[in-house]
């Protein structure tokens, strides 16, 4: 009986197209709009990816992101060989990095780089919120991870307090110094 249902199925799909097939979805026209979507999914990518990235620390979920951003739009940039090319090559850049961070990272950079080509290859606009005049305000990059940096980084703290605590020092022995009395004579 199942091997009527399945005849009768295909009599339906091929007869009645309306049912099974739907309308092709309308292609972009206008490749500085469409340009302009890319660069601006690619940015709202890389801000949730820098948020990822320097606050949970989620090194592999970060490049997970980028690397699936970068094959999505990929085909969507038929029309910017340059562009498809960055986006090749940085995957196969990252591809070779051991690191999850760095991995991350070079992923960051290509993103980076893409947008920035769509941006000078003068088919998109400057970037702003629809919903505000104000360009939008972009996360920052994710910094870079490397052997030995949190010690780098806590020393680099401990100089900076350290010279803060001395220029407050000295603006105290300023303010107990009695002032001069200039032009008392």
């Amino acid at each position: 009986m199942s091997w009527y249902r399945l005849v009768a199925g295909l009599f339906v799909v091929t007869t009645v197209p309306g049912i099974a097939v739907t309308a092709d979805p309308p292609t972009p026209t206008d490749r500085a709009a469409f340009d302009k979507l890319v660069i601006d999914t690619l940015r709202d990518v890389h801000n949730t990816g820098a948020d990822l990235f320097n606050t949970a620390k989620d090194f592999n979920g970060t490049y997970r992101m980028y690397q699936g951003a970068l094959l999505t739009v990929r085909p969507l940039l038929a029309h910017h060989a340059a562009a498809q090319k960055l986006i090749d090559d940085g995957l196969a850049a990252a591809e070779g990095e051991p690191n999850p961070a760095r991995k991350a990272f070079k992923l960051h950079e290509t993103i980076e780089a893409v947008r920035g080509h769509l941006k000078t290859a003068g088919s998109a606009p400057a970037t702003t919120n629809p919903k505000s005049s104000r360009p939008r305000e972009t996360a920052p990059p994710p910094r870079e991870v490397k052997p030995g940096m949190k010690k780098d980084r806590e020393k680099e703290t401990k100089e900076a307090a350290e010279t803060k605590e001395a220029a407050k020092h000295e603006t105290k022995q300023e303010a107990m110094e009695p002032a001069s009395e200039a032009g008392s004579e």
